[in-house]
């Protein structure tokens, strides 16, 4: 791929980069780790460039020794559009790390650990407005949520012809430090789930995970697994990456030949799930504002976000509406026969019209 990449806002450019704001000085580092998504986390302090008075809602200009650059805002976390760069400041132990939202940034560029990165200021608070409605705050104390169900992000979905009691979604069962878990994992129980389909985590992973030293390790999920109806994808963020397709596909295959009711979980249940139970909707003919609405439901019960505030449309349109049209393959939903759509995508994918049909009866509890 050429360095010039174009179909993202804050594009890359092969062209020298525009003029510095002479007020705020560079910062020049190295990549010090390539996390597993691609996001390359560097040795340039958040405490410096804050201290110099860059700030959350900059646009800076990152350029690479190689010469790959590319415009991209300031953040917290992962606060753009789906595959747009950013600047992140959290989850890095205090350093800064450059990312695509769901994109791998070390492939797309070509760099690694040991490669030299520089920040420059672009525009000062050039994305603050966009920044400022992204904030999200959520917390670790069952307390602060309404009931268990809320605070595991947990639920039985029925969108369309889905039947009842067969499909369930939520966030992470027996993942250590992640306080969610042992309610998650009587929610499970509760609701007599017979098959796990795990997104994010590889079998040593997972087993890991089960261990007794883990004090969030969860009986009811090892018992399903040693029963071998449990699955682990270890997918990614990205879900236009032909090998996170695969590994959905693997995962719909291990649902027909395993016995309902299912669970599906990444960490929070909210990205990886949000796109593979978009899909599945839509294959059940739900609408489009049934589809929207479960996938809110994860920030909704996250954050807190309510239905018709300006937030609550930015992050649907940011996300549901997004994945809605990479699976239907088309800008203009309405009108659009979602089942159909869904139907295309699974057999442009690898599945089987067998395989289509198993999978809607299966949904439907024939």
């Amino acid at each position: 791929m050429g360095l010039c990449l174009v179909l993202l806002v804050f594009s890359a450019s092969c062209a020298g980069s525009p003029a510095k704001a002479a007020s705020y000085p560079e910062f020049t580092g190295t990549i010090t780790e390539v996390e597993k998504y691609g996001h390359t986390v560097t040795d340039v302090a958040v405490a410096d460039m804050f201290g110099a008075g860059y700030a959350h809602g900059d646009i800076l200009t990152v350029t690479f020794a190689n010469g790959y650059t590319f415009d991209a805002p300031l953040v917290s976390a992962y606060d753009v559009e789906r595959g747009q760069y950013l600047v992140r400041t959290e989850y890095g132990n205090g350093y800064v790390a450059a990312c695509i939202n769901y994109g791998d940034l070390a492939k797309e560029a070509g760099v690694g650990v040991g490669d030299t990165v520089t920040f420059s200021m672009k525009q000062k608070a050039g994305y603050l407005s966009q920044y400022e409605i992204r904030q999200l705050t959520r917390t670790d104390e069952r307390s602060d949520y309404s009931s268990d169900a809320v605070f595991a992000n947990f639920r039985e979905v029925t969108a369309g012809s889905i039947a009842p009691g067969v499909l369930y979604r939520g966030s992470h069962p027996t993942k250590t430090e992640w306080p969610r878990a042992p309610y998650v994992s009587a929610l499970m129980e509760k609701a007599g789930i017979r098959t796990v389909i795990n997104m994010s985590d590889s079998e040593a992973e997972l087993k890991a995970y089960l261990d007794s030293s883990n004090p969030y390790a969860s009986s009811y999920y090892k018992k399903i697994y040693s029963e071998g109806n449990v699955i682990c994808l270890s997918m990614g963020m990205t879900y236009t990456d032909p090998v996170f397709i695969d590994s959905m596909i693997k995962g719909l295959r291990f649902m027909l030949s395993h016995p309902a009711p299912y669970y599906l979980h990444c960490n929070e249940g909210k990205d990886r799930t949000g796109f593979i139970f978009i899909l599945m909707e839509a294959l059940m003919g739900a609408t489009q504002e049934e589809i929207t609405r479960d996938y809110m439901l994860s920030y909704v019960n996250y954050y807190g976000v309510e239905e018709g505030t300006a937030k609550y449309t930015v992050i649907a349109d940011d996300n549901a509406v997004v994945m809605l049209k990479t699976i239907t393959g088309t800008n203009t939903l309405r009108g659009t026969d979602f089942s159909k759509a869904a139907e295309a995508y699974l057999q442009n994918n690898g599945m089987t019209s067998a395989e289509i049909t198993n999978l809607k009866q299966l949904l439907a509890g024939k």
